[in-house]
């Protein structure tokens, strides 16, 4: 009874998103494994039998997806693959259309029924005439579609350059350590948000809980409250917050209108994602695609049962995969934000603006060694620790940790903006960190 009701539901839902699936479907035939298939990526790879959805390569990752070996691991999995899920209401439908027309003809040879198309001749002549047509209706989806997944993957891209120039120019230019964290964490707040938004429809139940669960790890409980209480445009909030901290840093005019052109680039990228997933291709294209393709292929066993006989079944079917699966992922791609590696592009953004700021003295110090207040030993040290930290250690990165809070804490003697900060406490800190690393090395 389970697998019967899940058949309509998957048809009913197979242009649908996979949010608006979610949703739609109560939670109970969630948890249970159903529809699992719409919360899956397109891109999801199956690496030496494991199943992976790490859609942001590398180069081990390129060397496996470009080997010649993907023919007969993508042949091996066609009946796993996500296409093919979407497609088993379609396939199934046509399937039967098939079966239908071979019993009827078997039945008319063997005298068990009525010939009702006596004297008319079915031909694959109307196939070959429209044939071109369907071609261009399927080279235009998948072509527009492809663009705007190149237009979300430019303008998430045209955020992270902005992010990156803004916190390096912050880093710089900003002396208050307090006031530089509390600029790198509404950074980190103002992509989470805008993701959350592109995810979540307005007015559904799970968008405050959604971006709590996102920010809580970048904002302070405050802070998330006053961004919840802001909404539903979450990422303007914070784009306010970031244009006041730029302002109240009092940076001069030049360096705060360049600032102010970064933000703008934060801005930019938010419209150009809200426009790609505000309107679609028109709906009456993609409509008339989907009706051509089921009347083309729902005819197509009359044409073929004559050269076919009974086996028109598996052609269709195969020809039905081909053709509707090429529609079917052009419509999936149309709205690229449920499939993109936003999460990865948020963590990679908060990472690299946090490691402007962790840099910062180091920076200065190697751009203007007079004013250096460590020598270069002891940055050779903090390099060492850094390194030692990235790669697992985890003595390393208590140490590596510890530098790090001492250098943020030393820039200007007012701490890193969670308490207080005596002036000195930060050199202090550096030196009993190098002890300790010193001590470790000796041992």
């Amino acid at each position: 009874m389970s697998a019967f009701l899940h058949f309509p539901l998957k048809l009913q839902l197979g242009c649908g998103r996979a949010r608006a699936s979610a949703r739609a479907i109560p939670s109970k035939f969630v948890g249970r494994g159903f529809f699992r298939v719409r919360a899956e990526s397109p891109i999801i790879e199956e690496v030496a039998g494991r199943r992976i959805n790490a859609p942001v390569f590398n180069r081990t990752r390129w060397l496996y997806h470009q080997d010649t070996g993907r023919y007969t691991r993508h042949l091996n999995s066609i009946f796993r693959s996500v296409t093919f899920r979407n497609l088993q209401g379609p396939l199934s439908a046509l399937s039967l259309v098939s079966c239908l027309v071979v019993l009827y003809r078997t039945s008319v040879e063997l005298d068990m029924l009525p010939d009702l198309f006596e004297g008319v001749r079915f031909t694959d002549t109307p196939f070959q005439l429209t044939s071109f047509a369907l071609s261009l209706l399927l080279v235009f989806r998948t072509d527009a579609s492809y663009s705007r997944w190149c237009a979300a993957m430019d303008a998430w891209g045209t955020l992270r350059n902005s992010s990156a120039h803004l916190t390096r120019k912050a880093a710089a230019w900003v002396g208050n350590t307090a006031a530089l964290q509390r600029l790198v964490r509404w950074v980190g707040a103002f992509p989470l948000c805008l993701m959350v938004e592109l995810r979540h429809d307005q007015g559904d139940p799970e968008l405050e809980a959604a971006i709590r669960r996102e920010l809580r790890e970048v904002l302070r409980p405050y802070e998330v409250d006053q961004v919840v209480a802001s909404g539903p445009y979450y990422h303007q909030f914070c784009l306010s917050v970031l244009t006041a901290l730029v302002e109240a840093a009092q940076l001069g005019e030049s360096r705060e209108a360049t600032m102010l052109d970064d933000l703008h680039g934060f801005n930019e990228a938010a419209c150009e994602c809200e426009k790609i997933l505000r309107f679609p291709i028109p709906l009456t294209y993609t409509r008339h695609t989907s009706r051509f393709m089921l009347i083309y292929l729902g005819a197509l066993p009359l044409a073929l049962y004559e050269s076919c006989d009974w086996a028109v079944v598996i052609v269709v079917l195969v020809i039905a995969f081909l053709l509707l699966g090429i529609e079917d992922i052009g419509v999936q791609i149309e709205e690229p934000f449920s499939i993109l590696p936003l999460p990865d592009i948020c963590k990679d953004l908060r990472v690299t603006a946090q490691r402007a700021i962790a840099q910062r003295d180091m920076v200065r110090c190697l751009a203007d060694p007079d004013t250096c207040k460590f020598e270069p030993d002891e940055l050779e040290t903090t390099a060492r620790l850094r390194a030692r930290a990235a790669s697992g250690s985890s003595e390393s990165r208590s140490s590596a940790e510890a530098v790090a809070n001492a250098i943020n804490g030393s820039g200007n003697g007012k701490g890193n903006g969670r308490g207080p900060h005596k002036q000195g406490e930060g050199e202090t800190d550096l030196v009993a960190a190098l002890a300790s690393e010193q001590g470790n090395g000796n041992g």
